[in-house]
């Protein structure tokens, strides 16, 4: 993997939910589909009592059942905002690029970053104290075994040896993997 994807904490950019641009490009995409067919102005429409039951006699279905069809819609205006919330969230470069986490369009400097810089280490993978260090407690809990797993590659192989982890990255994906078998 090229560096610049790997964190100074050890975690990897490519297989982060905020960095993977397939998701936030679709829902950029669906927007502007959605905006320019104008089908949100429609389905909010046809989701009316009275314009779905008008509909309903014409083609002479029941309006209870006709009804469960459109009903949805209404709500329209609530799946376009959580839409914006995906495009939003999007962090749009990696952390070795900008100094930092990028979500939500702005650069964070996390703990580890600042840490990092302090002590002048290209990672958290070269001090002595990773394996306890309250810096890294948030990342252990969410990404588990990843990290020090990435710490021994690199330390063994050298940082463009760590690999891609897709969905085995999350602690919450493996979990969910080890309940289905």
């Amino acid at each position: 993997m090229e560096e610049k994807y790997v964190c100074a904490c050890g975690l990897t950019c490519c297989d982060c939910m905020f960095y993977k641009s397939d998701i936030y490009d679709t829902a950029r995409k669906l927007k502007g589909l959605i905006n320019d067919s104008q089908i949100n102005t429609f389905f909010s429409i046809m989701s009316k009592p009275e314009v779905n039951s008008s509909v309903a006699d014409h083609l002479n279905e029941d309006n209870e059942k006709f009804k469960q069809y459109f009903q949805v819609f209404s709500k329209m205006s609530d799946f376009i905002e959580v839409l914006d919330g995906l495009i939003n969230i999007q962090c749009k470069t990696t952390c070795q690029e900008s100094g930092g986490c990028s979500m939500c369009g702005t650069t964070k400097e996390c703990l580890t970053i600042k840490c990092v810089k302090e002590k002048r280490l290209d990672g958290c993978w070269e001090c002595n104290e990773n394996e306890s260090c309250s810096k890294l407690t948030f990342q252990r809990r969410s990404y588990g075994k990843t990290i020090d797993e990435n710490f021994k590659i690199i330390n063994e192989k050298g940082i463009n040896e760590v690999p891609s982890r897709g969905d085995d990255y999350y602690e919450w994906q493996r979990t969910i993997k080890a309940n289905r078998t």
